[in-house]
Order: structure tokens, then sequence, then C-alpha cells
């Protein structure tokens, strides 16, 4: 079949004439790309680069927002695109936690707002690292409604630390003594291993499937905390194939999760069409075959849009230059600010021969690209490196600054 094509292609290329092949590479080396200013806040979205944005959610029903985690901007940005997206109605957020941890969080943002939030975390540093600092739990509380429920989907397994809120809540709930001393001694065991940075004996590296199995037999009956723990049972075996280097079944298996709790969320709601922000990982949210190799949640989108005669919008967020959260776990702490390092965006920029300087110094700037893969074309998109390549190829805009801000943890 490859001998074919390229004999088929070889015919096209000798029914052209020299001069037209050569006027046709030198159009597509002057391709202007554009970059647009743009500003967002609760509010909404403003500047040139907002009403692009703007024109395109009006036919959007998902918008998928992929960043590189520990920005304070990302999530400012995900509140702009929400706000815009409620103009037409209805709109859900899919945040990178499991469901319970959601629900966990649901309840803390309708008991005392990001206040809340707060609480749920402290002294629990890697129990919610997708949700727990101050942006990304603004951005959550923008979707309490009014009526007490919060429109928000948790759809990646429970994270490594999430036992650390899971088993309080599986105590508050034991149908009897024994029941909750079992949840409370692995709850003691994971604080301990957290306070030390000890990250082999937390339990989800740790535990084999026969801990999970003689807890649920603790809780047998109750309905809510055979849940629970099957969840947790299930996300601890999703990182011990990573921590075994088994990494496409670590990566399989979540993605697979990600799929099913996604489509369960999704199908359950009132809507025939519901509006959708996700704010995950830019590995998440491109289209196509992700740099691990896997159909992520960002390639079930535009097909589930195609047929209810819409579209998903893909936006890849990251900054050039300035300053980014990090996760090092050390006793003395989780976490620490770094200068940005930026391997992704100005790689793409300086291949497609985009002035830096025409991004300022200050401010948040809008690139489409589009006009990127077809200045680039396949040969030049073949020399990004493999992450680049799936950002040019996966999604629709690049947000960026040269101003960037780390975000601001929770739980102190």
């Amino acid at each position: 079949m490859r001998k074919f094509f390229a004999a088929l292609s070889g015919l096209c290329a000798l029914s052209l004439a020299a001069p037209a092949a050569a006027e046709e590479v030198s159009a597509a080396t002057v391709i202007e790309i554009p970059i647009w200013k743009i500003s967002f806040g609760p509010d909404g979205l403003s500047g040139p680069g907002g009403d692009i944005l703007r024109t395109e959610i009006a036919k959007t029903q998902f918008v998928a927002l992929g960043e590189d985690h520990g920005f304070a901007d990302s999530p400012q940005l995900g509140r702009g695109l929400a706000a815009e997206m409620a103009k037409h109605g209805r709109t859900y957020h899919v945040a990178e936690i499991g469901p319970w941890s959601n629900k966990l969080v649901q309840r803390a943002l309708l008991t005392n707002g990001v206040a809340g939030v707060n609480a749920l975390v402290a002294g629990k540093p890697i129990a919610l690292p997708f949700v727990s600092n101050r942006e990304d739990a603004r951005l959550a509380s923008d979707f309490v409604r009014p009526d007490g429920t919060v429109d928000m989907w948790g759809i990646d397994q429970e994270f490594i630390g999430a036992p650390t809120i899971i088993l309080e809540e599986l105590k508050a709930i034991a149908p009897n003594a024994a029941a909750k001393m079992a949840a409370d001694k692995l709850l003691q065991k994971d604080i301990t291993a957290v306070a030390t940075a000890d990250q082999g004996n937390l339990l989800m590296l740790s535990a084999p499937p026969s801990t999970f199995a003689e807890l649920r037999a603790k809780f047998a009956g109750v309905e809510q905390a055979e849940a629970m723990i099957d969840a947790l049972a299930e996300s601890a075996v999703i990182y011990q194939h990573n921590n075994a280097k088994r990494y496409f079944a670590n990566n399989d298996d979540r993605i697979a999760l990600m799929h099913r709790l996604f489509l369960d969320n999704y199908h359950a709601t009132e809507e025939q069409a519901p509006r959708v922000l996700l704010k995950m990982g830019a590995f998440h949210l491109g289209r196509g075959t992700t740099p691990t190799k896997m159909f992520d949640i960002g390639s079930l989108l535009p097909g589930l849009a195609a047929a209810n005669k819409m579209q998903s919008l893909h936006i890849a967020f990251s900054g050039l230059a300035g300053e980014q959260l990090t996760m090092r776990p050390s006793p003395e702490g989780y976490t620490q600010v770094k200068a940005v390092d930026d391997k992704i965006i100005m790689p793409i920029l300086k291949a497609a021969q985009v002035d830096s300087a025409r991004i300022g110094d200050t401010g948040h700037y809008l690139i489409p690209l589009d006009p990127i893969r077809r200045k680039l074309e396949s040969k030049g998109i073949n020399e990004l490196s493999t992450f680049g390549k799936f950002v040019v190829l996966g999604f629709d805009y690049i947000v960026t600054t040269k101003a960037v801000k780390a975000a601001t943890p929770l739980g102190d």
C-alpha cells in the first residue's frame, strides 16, 4: 500500500510544471501568523483575542483548556471562557480529580466557598493538587448554582494523596467501631507518609488489592462506602502500574476510566447537548494520539460535538517566561515556585518564524495554530518535538504570556 501511494505521489509531481511548484512553495512561506492581545476574568473575555474566541464559543459545545500545571493564569482564563459559555446556556466544568474527591470539593464549596476548599485540604498537600490552588478553587466556585448544586465533574483517578480526605469521610460514615478503626489505621499511615514525604508507603502505591477488599468487607452494606473504596482500589491499580514501569498499562487504564466517568456524567445531564469546559493537563485535551500513545478525552470531544451540529474548541495554555508552582515532595514541603523554563511554545514560534518580540513583556496573547500548521507543512511539523507536534496538530489556539504567574496553593 505504501509503495502504491509513493508511486501515485510521484505521478502527481510529474504532472506539475516546475514554475507552478515553486510558486506553491513560495506562497506557503509567506503565510502570516496573527497574534492578538487577550484579557480575561470572571466576567468574560476582552480584547481582539477575546472577540475571536467569543465568536468560536457561540458554536462550541466543548471548550478544552489544556494547561501546563502550576500557573495562576490558566484557571483565570478558564473563568473567562466559562463566563462566555454561560451566555449560551448552562455550562459544566470538568476537573482533573476523582469523582469522590469531586463530591467532597462540591460540599466544601457549598459550605464556605473557596474557604471551604482551603479547610478541606489543610494539612493535606497532595490530596487535590488540581483544585487546591486558590485560582483553581475560584474557577470551581463559579459553577455553584443557586439551587445548591455544583456543575462540576471529577473524571480522573483518585489522586495519590486523596485517601487523606476520603478515609476521613469513610470514618464519618462507618457503620460500627471496627469499620471506623480500620479506616483510621490506613488514614494515619497515609498522614505519616505524607508528612515525611515517604511516597513509597502511601496507600495508593503500597497497598495490595487485599487491603481494599478487607476494608470493603468492614463497610459491607454501606453503598456509598463500598463505592468509595472501589474507586480507591481502581486508582491504586493504575498508580502501581506506573510504579512497576508498566507505563502503557498505566495510561491505558487511566484513560479508559476517564472516558467512562466523562460519559457517565455527560449522559446524566438534563440537556441533550450539554456545554462543558474542561481544564486539565494538555496531554489529555489535544486531539489525536497523545505523546503517551493514547486517544485521550480530547479525541472524544469532536465527534460528540459534531453529532450535535457543534464543535469542540481546543486551547493550550503555557507561559514563555515568569513563575510556576511545581510539586517537589520533601519533609519541608510539597511545592516550590520556580522560574519558567519554556520548551513548548517558543520552539513552535521559532519553527513558524514568528518573532517573539511581537508578544509584549506583559499581558496575554492568543495565537491560532491553523496558519502555523499551514506554514510548517508536514516537513516542518515532523521536525518539532513529540509534544510540539501534538500541540500544533491537536489544538486550535495557544494562549501565552511572558509574565505568567505561579499558582497559589491552599491549605496553609
